[in-house]
Formats: structure tokens, sequence, C-alpha cells
């Protein structure tokens, strides 16, 4: 028997492309990619390469992310701790949470944020900002007058694309409008584009004494009380500007846990439109420990209400003993 074998054509081995290497693509392209990349992610990404590096650290990129809708809302924390000459500043990095609160064998119950979140030291150097007025615009914080005993028109603005200060005679065409400030028990305008101040009048009756911290959203100037109470009222009304109470957040001020109620400090603050607030202990356990909630607003169709929704509770733990007092400031970057 004749046996025969068919000859078989071996295999062509596939020849596998390299891929194409990120750091070839131009760098508008590469630029482009990261700016839809959250800005909280760009500390290890700088990290990479040299040309990471120098994307991230650029302004370009944060005009990138504005042309294209990617910015983000950054909060900072600002501490005064003891016996420290200049205060320490946070980047609070939290996730979105679409948690509520709810209600557990007749107790409020606040759920926690289940992604949660960190503070981050950054090197941001700043004068002392207790009793100073902040307005923020966009990237930029600036931060007008002195503390009480040394009372000042100077105004220092913080780029929080940066990190960096600088003051107001270093500024060139900011902004157009002007900013509404009390300051020293007495109402100005600070136009930033020329540098200049006004004198309106004399503090109004508005400034309830009983509201410890104030921002404004959107036309509204929104308050919180020493007892934890949320107030509102119209800052285009210049003429009998009323305090109304803030609907559906007396849950939050009662709480027996964590309830602004027994608060010794409060902080508000403009988070992309929604309010977030703040609130520390003088609980020496707690001394460390800042809370918060972030509470989205909705205006009644008469304009007489605004009623507030909780969207998330939590706390931020810093890594000091103490400190002496704390403020919240927020930007768009």
């Amino acid at each position: 028997m004749i046996m025969t074998f068919e000859e078989v054509e071996p295999k062509k081995e596939k020849i596998c492309q390299p891929l194409s290497s990120f750091s070839s693509l131009p760098d508008e392209i590469t630029e482009n990619i990261l700016a839809r990349v959250s800005r909280w992610n760009y500390p290890p990404l700088s990290l990479v390469s040299k040309s990471f590096r120098s994307l991230l650290s650029s302004l370009e990129i944060y005009k990138t992310r504005s042309q294209i809708g990617t910015e983000e809302t950054c909060v900072y924390v600002c501490l005064q701790l003891h016996n420290q000459p200049h205060p320490s500043w946070f980047s609070v990095w939290a996730k979105p949470n679409n948690q509520t609160l709810t209600k557990q064998r007749g107790k409020i119950r606040f759920k926690k944020d289940p992604t949660g979140n960190s503070v981050v030291p950054t090197r941001i150097h700043s004068p002392r900002i207790t009793s100073r007025s902040t307005v923020t615009v966009d990237p930029e914080i600036y931060l007008i007058g002195g503390p009480r005993e040394e009372p000042s028109s100077s105004v220092w603005i913080l780029d929080c694309r940066s990190h960096t200060w600088q003051n107001n005679y270093d500024l060139v065409n900011v902004i157009d409008e002007k900013f509404f400030v009390v300051m020293n028990e007495r109402e100005y305008t600070y136009e930033p584009k020329y540098s200049t101040w006004k004198f309106l009048r004399e503090q109004s009756n508005y400034i309830s004494y009983c509201v410890v911290a104030s921002c404004w959203i959107k036309n509204v100037i929104y308050g919180c009380t020493w007892y934890g109470a949320f107030l509102w009222c119209d800052s285009e009304d210049h003429e009998g500007r009323e305090w109304r109470e803030i609907k559906g957040l007396r849950r939050l001020r009662d709480d027996c846990r964590m309830g602004l109620r027994s608060a010794s400090e409060f902080a508000v603050d403009d988070y992309g439109g929604k309010l977030m607030v703040m609130w520390g202990y003088s609980d020496i356990k707690r001394k460390n420990m800042i809370w918060y909630a972030k509470i989205s607003l909705e205006r009644s169709s008469n304009g007489r209400e605004i009623w507030g929704k909780i969207e998330c509770v939590d706390e931020l733990t810093f890594p000091c003993e103490s400190y002496e007092s704390f403020c919240c400031l927020s930007a768009y970057a």
C-alpha cells in the first residue's frame, strides 16, 4: 500500500501592526481628549510623560474645557490652624451622590456617599480669609478687603487653574461687571476692570444679625443662621428686602447626630447652581472634621417660595488635630 501525504501550506503568521502611540498625536488632539477628563485626574496623568505634564499645566486646556463645556465646580476649604500665620488650603475631591435622606424607626438618618470623598492639601499661600468678602467669577476667586482688625480695600485674586494669586494692580480687563460687596458694615461696588471702589450706603437692614454665612446664587442671596436655619432673599430687590425660610430643610437642622442646630460654625457657597453648606462642631472629638450637604433649589411659580432638596450629606476629615475657623470657596474651571 502506498500512502500519500498532501502538502499542507504552512500558515502565515499574522503580523500585528503596532498601535499608534498616544504621544504621536498632535498636541491639539491630545489636549482635546484630556480636556474631557475630570481635572481631579490631572495629577496622576501629569506623571505619564513630560508632554502630558506640559499640557495639563497650561491655561490652554482650561480654555478648551470652557469651549466644549466640560468645566467642573471646584470646592476648596480654607482652614485657619492654631498658631499659624497663614491658612491651609484643601481641595475637596468628592463624587456626585444621588442618595437622599431616609427615615428609619422614626429617626432621621442620612446616607453616606458610597463613592467616598477626600481632602487634598493644595499649595496655595494666602492672607487670612476671616472676615473678608469673597466673590467668584468662573475660575477666579476674589478676596476683597481685610480682617476686622486691619480694614483694607485691597483685592487679591486666586486663579483656581494655576493656584496662583495676583493683586488688583495686575488686573487687565478681567470682567465688565461690578461686584456688590458688604465689608466692614458698609456696602460697596467694586469694578475690577478699573480696580475702582464706590461707596453705596451703610449696611442695609436686610443683613440680619442672625445670618452668619451667606452667598449669591443666580440673583438670590442664601443665608444660614447661627441656629441652623436656611433663609433667602432677592438680591435685586434693593428696597424692603425680606428674608424668607427655604422650605424642606428643617430635618437637616434638627438631626440629633449631625444637625446644624448644634453646630458652632457655618459656611455656604454656590456649587454649580446648588447650595453647598458646611458646618463644624466645637466638640474636641470632632474638631478636625467638617460636615457638608449639597442642596438643589427650586423656586415656586409665584416666586414667593424656594424649596430645597438634600442630595447628599457627608463628612470631611482633615490631617490636623483641630482648627480655629474655616471657610468654603468654590470656582468653575
